[in-house]
């Protein structure tokens, strides 16, 4: 059955017009018919049943028929500190890590990031990527979008970040010595 995230508000026994990203998967791409279900999400928890009732030219509406408040979000909240990178390796990173459950990516900026956005580029970008963490969803059946925060430094994310568990993914200079796990006589 097709799964789409779709912002509305959604309530069962109720009629709801598809957006128009939705209206042009569905309908348009995958050319959905009267009386054809799909499943939708908006992100809040749960999923609904939905059938397609109405197709105009360029709208469509369906019945939501039910709730089903399943809720395959994971029970920890990993935030995922992402040095921006160029091409496909961004939005790469961001569809793997939505699916194996992130709740939010922080865009870090460093010394040697490749990517620096510009003001009118910068909410595309991130409107992008959310795009992809919204796709990431969808395919992998989780209900909750993660939120994709706007670029920080990596130091001042360091020096603010609260988390419980601290995790930092980096190329080590050699220089680093780890704790043995045993006790020296």
């Amino acid at each position: 059955m097709p799964r789409f995230f779709m912002e509305a508000d959604l309530n069962v026994n109720t009629t709801v017009e598809l957006t128009e990203t939705v209206f042009h998967h569905w309908v348009k791409v995958l050319r959905a018919q009267v009386g054809e279900t799909a499943t939708l999400f908006n992100g809040k928890g749960g999923e609904y049943e939905v059938t397609l009732t109405e197709v105009a030219k360029k709208s469509a509406a369906v019945e939501v028929n039910a709730f089903n408040a399943d809720n395959r979000t994971p029970p920890f909240k990993a935030l995922i500190g992402q040095v921006m990178s160029k091409g496909d390796r961004m939005d790469y990173a961001i569809q793997k890590a939505t699916e194996l459950g992130a709740h939010t990516f922080q865009l870090l900026t460093s010394e040697r990031c490749e990517m620096r956005l510009k003001y009118d580029r910068d909410q595309k970008k991130i409107d992008h990527w959310q795009g992809v963490a919204i796709a990431a969803c969808e395919q992998s059946g989780l209900n909750i979008v993660p939120d994709i925060l706007a670029p920080l430094t990596l130091e001042d994310w360091l020096k603010d970040c609260d988390a419980d568990l601290k995790l930092v993914m980096a190329l080590s200079d050699g220089k680093v010595n780890f704790p043995s796990p045993l006790p020296e006589n």
